[in-house]
């Protein structure tokens, strides 16, 4: 989560957005939270560019949620209720699905982060294949976790102990962690993307 330091109304929000998204600027935030763990670390900075188009599903999204900011990862479009069109996300730490994002409510995508001095683009080949993998495991244990859930109201239902939620999100979090470990660095090349603030780190 990436709370404001100072809130501005919605309106004067977006309107920025979207002059610095046409005018090709980007920006940069810092990671606060670990609901993105361990793609992204708490204290890290990010690369933004804003009011970004042609949005796809493995996408590190930057959005309004409430009065606060959240980086999750899109996980593919979705609709509401009244059948308006949404998007789904999750963060990677996270077993649940976070509640549908209205696309207007989209500031930006993430193109980088800052780690150990170094610039990880999330931009290319490799990184697109991670973050396309790393969309489809996500969705995979967000409904596992429901048929978890699910499993053990039932079993505490008949006053036995449920632990298919608690084994399944251990399972989702292992595997990602190691997946991270083996594949990040290796497809995530250095360098700061184009049209991405220059600062701190190569």
């Amino acid at each position: 989560m990436i709370p404001p330091r100072d809130k501005l109304p919605v309106q004067l929000l977006d309107a920025a957005v979207q002059l610095l998204g046409e005018s090709g600027r980007g920006g940069s935030v810092r990671v606060l939270g670990t609901s993105m763990a361990p793609t992204l670390l708490e204290g890290e900075t990010l690369a933004v560019e804003f009011a970004p188009s042609a949005l796809r599903r493995g996408d590190l999204l930057l959005f309004r949620q409430a009065d606060y900011l959240v980086v999750h990862r899109l996980l593919g479009p979705a609709r509401f209720a009244d059948g308006r069109p949404c998007l789904r996300t999750r963060g990677d730490a996270r077993i649940a699905l976070d509640p549908p994002v209205d696309p207007v409510r989209v500031v930006g995508r993430v193109t980088a982060v800052l780690r150990s001095r170094s610039w990880r683009s999330f931009r290319g080949a490799g990184a697109r294949g991670y973050a396309l993998a790393v969309a489809w495991h996500d969705l995979f244990w967000a409904f596992a976790g429901v048929v978890a859930s699910r499993a053990d109201r039932l079993l505490r239902a008949l006053r036995l102990p449920g632990p298919f939620h608690g084994w399944t999100a251990a399972t989702d979090r292992a595997l990602l962690h190691v997946v991270h470990r083996a594949l990040f660095d290796l497809l995530h090349r250095r360098g700061l993307p184009a049209g991405a603030p220059p600062g701190s780190g190569g």
